[in-house]
């Protein structure tokens, strides 16, 4: 890599990757170059298909501003101007895009590469929080990756389509892979070490982390993973999705043959109309049963099929406060509210709670309940497989409480991210040791986290509130109640 320190800060950096060069920008003590694609764009012909590889191009490409996101209805966030809320980015098919800061001083340097939440549907890598300086100053170079989202990576059309577009539910999942591929391939020249790749991901990106870690193709390029608010039950079998298409192209009213020449604007449409026609939550899922993905990730890892590789895994205690706090007392389950079971299994388990903790409010057990439905036991559940075949395995959860705003005194889905890529919300910052950034760091670093690893019976998982302390098993209460629901 070589940087041009005439004009410093905002020195000129050029970088030869091999589809040509690029052209980038040192920013304080990190190197940036933004919207480098790895794939051709997904356009025409080409939507819902594998991608393929991006084409090379002449001169020195400017690396000095995001790309679009990929198509996505607007995000109307947890509440009315909700800072979390994804910012409104000019979009488009043309996605396939990632980011890498990289720190100034040579390498080889380990890499972060994430993958960004957003149920499926939603998200991008221009979201201020993915900025990837701060894991730059800290020595790691870090890659952030759009791709495709919704109907456009996740709808299977193979038996309505044929051959060419089996799998296509695993569009995103494959534009995942070729983005490991190309770092692989290429991050040496940023001053990334490619034998010290660490993927990582929050609640959607979590979920992909844990399918890529089951999936062969993807063994051997990256070496550890993290994956936070999300576990891997959250896919989908080949009849499930199929059974989504046929939901998609009948709330449509098209042939699944019109998809492929549908204007972005009208399958965003359909897919708002799917997603009020009282489907389950996130419907749109990696799926297993095909040649990516044979089992279900979370199968593959119980029998040892999956990567063998050092896991981080997280979760926020109140992960679904946003949810339960737009609930009435009175209001049965309903199916698009939950990611795995149905209401009437929740009613049970419900039931149940009441029974055991009757000081509880109907809103704290709904708290406890849909937390641990949705993110809690699946997390437990990933970390129970990953680690009983030998795997090291660490678990934390987080419980520092939002300062401000509709969900003070409650951490929330997705109030960790400030933590975890070093933003540090607030003045109050824990001790080095502590703070989940700097756990974050040296787990990249060194493939490991600085309390005892995590098994089974003993689940030891790290609380990082004011304080970071250790304790045994913090989910026994609430996963006794599920037991009979898995």
């Amino acid at each position: 890599m070589h940087i041009d320190l005439s004009r410093d800060p905002g020195s000129v950096c050029t970088v030869t990757t091999g589809a040509g060069r690029l052209e980038g920008r040192r920013t304080g003590a990190a190197i940036r170059f933004l919207a480098i694609p790895y794939a051709k764009a997904p356009t025409g012909k080409a939507r819902f298909r594998p991608p393929e590889k991006p084409e090379h191009w002449a001169g020195v490409r400017s690396a000095d501003s995001f790309a679009s996101v990929a198509p996505q209805l607007p995000d109307p966030g947890f509440y009315p101007g909700d800072p979390d809320a994804m910012p409104r980015r000019p979009m488009s098919e043309d996605c396939l895009y990632l980011n890498v800061w990289t720190p100034v001083s040579s390498g080889p340097h380990p890499v972060l590469m994430w993958l960004h939440g957003g149920s499926q549907l939603i998200g991008g890598t221009s979201r201020p929080v993915y900025d990837g300086s701060n894991f730059a100053r800290a020595g790691i170079t870090c890659v952030t990756v759009g791709h495709r989202l919704g109907a456009f990576g996740f709808l299977e059309l193979g038996t309505q389509l044929g051959a060419e577009y089996v799998d296509s539910g695993n569009c995103a999942l494959r534009d995942q892979l070729v983005a490991l591929k190309w770092v692989q391939d290429n991050i040496a020249s940023f001053g990334g070490d490619p034998n010290q790749i660490t993927l990582g991901g929050e609640s959607a990106g979590g979920k992909n982390v844990a399918a890529l870690m089951a999936t062969s193709a993807a063994q051997r390029l990256f070496h550890a993973a993290i994956v936070i608010s999300g576990g891997a039950d959250t896919v989908s079998s080949r009849e499930e999705a199929e059974a989504v298409t046929q939901r998609f192209t009948e709330a449509s009213g098209v042939s699944a043959a019109q998809l492929i020449d549908a204007s972005v604007e009208q399958i965003l449409t359909w897919q708002a109309m799917l997603l009020r026609s009282g489907i389950r939550k996130l419907p749109f899922r990696p799926v297993h049963g095909g040649n990516l993905l044979p089992q279900s990730p979370l199968s593959a890892i119980k029998d040892g099929r999956g990567a063998s590789i050092p896991l981080l895994i997280g979760t926020s205690r109140d992960e679904s406060v946003p949810v339960v706090q737009a609930m009435n007392a009175e209001d049965p389950w309903r199916q698009d509210q939950l990611s795995h079971l149905d209401p009437e299994a929740l009613t049970a388990v419900e039931r149940r709670l009441r029974s055991a903790y009757p000081e509880l409010t109907w809103r704290e057990s709904r708290l406890r309940l849909l937390s641990a439905e949705e993110y809690g036991l699946p997390s437990v559940r990933l970390a129970d497989s990953h680690a009983s075949v030998g795997n090291p395995t660490w678990m934390y959860r987080h419980d520092r409480g939002s300062a401000a705003g509709p969900f003070a005194g409650f951490s929330p889905h997705v109030s960790d991210l400030e933590w975890v890529w070093g933003h540090f919300p607030g003045s109050h910052k824990l001790c080095e040791v502590d703070d989940l950034h700097a756990t974050v760091c040296s787990f990249v670093k060194e493939r490991r986290a600085s309390w005892d690893p995590y098994c089974v019976p003993h689940r030891r998982t790290a609380l990082f509130g004011n304080s970071r302390r250790v304790v045994e098993d913090p989910s026994r209460s609430i996963r006794s109640l599920f037991e009979d629901t898995n």
